[in-house]
């Protein structure tokens, strides 16, 4: 499944422009304002999908969308719940879902309540909230809904929302799905969040995918901030004019004269720095996936002795946290 959901935004129109423009593909926001509230989907390139009808709250609590997704035709829900005993919200989710016909549904995002208390949270003095709970209950009952995460792990405590002091932790974030798209399931998993008080949440199903082409390559912008690709790039253009020279002054490109024309020239030019980039790109994206995953693997860990050993001090995850954003910033820059 090729997509990410977001809650909890925070955003403005200003910042939501940058973002689809860094995403470089379809986003929908549904925004309430830059302190609170706001949820988004956002379609990675390659997704062959069609959006047939999209409804939205004024508060920027949801986004429903009637989606086909190859060939699937299925309701997307991201969410984000109030943390009061109110279950309007989710009754006007229930009546926008049931405006689709479609028998395919998956709802996710931060609901702002759990589903078993005992197993979902630690060290939180449970409110009173008997109607959100019950709602919640009635959403899956209703729509029969799985969530594919505890369907895998019933008796596991790992959590998606923590604070340091007094420790407090719970599963607050989670997929709801039906039957037929968990039959599909291809892994389910709670990994670190970036810059957040809250973990990410994964589903991964497949839905007969076409295999696809690679496409046009696309030359990627960022590049030219990268010191070495540009001394590279410095160095290529010298070498072929080396190769290419016949006569001139060779310490100025533009006073040679080349073995060949210069339409030619320039498309062979073309071709050795597109294919020294391409080369480039997929070396720095190894280096920097393997990075990033050596980071998230090293914070599970740390979430994972968390929720199997309560008592560590959930400060030492915000220390590792501040550590690991210092690394992603300096991978960047």
């Amino acid at each position: 499944m090729l997509q990410l959901f977001v809650s909890r935004t925070h955003s403005s129109k200003d910042v939501e422009k940058i973002w689809e423009e860094e995403w470089d593909n379809t986003c929908i926001f549904c925004q309430h304002n830059n302190r609170s509230a706001g949820v988004s989907i956002m379609f990675k390139k390659g997704l062959d999908f069609t959006i047939h009808d999209t409804k939205f709250d004024q508060n920027g609590r949801y986004i429903v969308i009637d989606i086909t997704l190859f060939e699937q035709r299925l309701t997307l829900v991201c969410l984000y719940g109030y943390n009061t005993d109110e279950p309007l919200l989710f009754d006007d989710i229930l009546y926008k879902i049931a405006l689709y016909a479609n028998t395919s549904i998956l709802l996710c995002g931060d609901w702002n309540v759990v589903q078993d208390c005992n197993l979902d949270t630690y060290n939180i003095l449970h409110k009173e909230i008997p109607n959100l709970i019950e709602k919640i209950e009635e959403i899956i009952e209703k729509l029969e809904l799985l969530d594919p995460w505890r369907t895998c792990h019933p008796t596991d405590k790992k959590f998606t929302w923590r604070q340091p002091s007094p420790i407090k932790q719970s599963r607050l974030d989670y997929f709801l799905v039906t039957e037929d798209i968990y039959s599909l399931m291809k892994n389910t998993k709670i990994i670190p969040g970036y810059k957040t008080d809250h973990s990410a949440i994964v589903f991964t199903f497949s839905a007969s995918l076409a295999k696809r082409g690679k496409g046009y390559w696309k030359f990627n912008s960022q590049l030219l901030r990268d010191v070495e690709y540009v001394e590279k790039i410095k160095t290529c253009i010298k070498d072929t004019i080396s190769e290419y020279y016949l006569s001139g002054d060779i310490q100025n490109c533009l006073d040679v004269k080349l073995t060949c024309n210069d339409q030619l020239f320039f498309e062979i030019m073309k071709m050795k720095i597109r294919t020294l980039s391409i080369s480039y790109s997929i070396e720095k994206n190894r280096e920097d996936r393997e990075h990033t995953s050596k980071l998230e693997k090293e914070v599970e860990q740390l979430e994972n002795i968390m929720s199997m050993s309560l008592s560590v001090n959930v400060q030492s995850y915000f220390t590792w946290e501040e550590t690991r954003t210092r690394k992603i910033k300096g991978t960047k820059d």
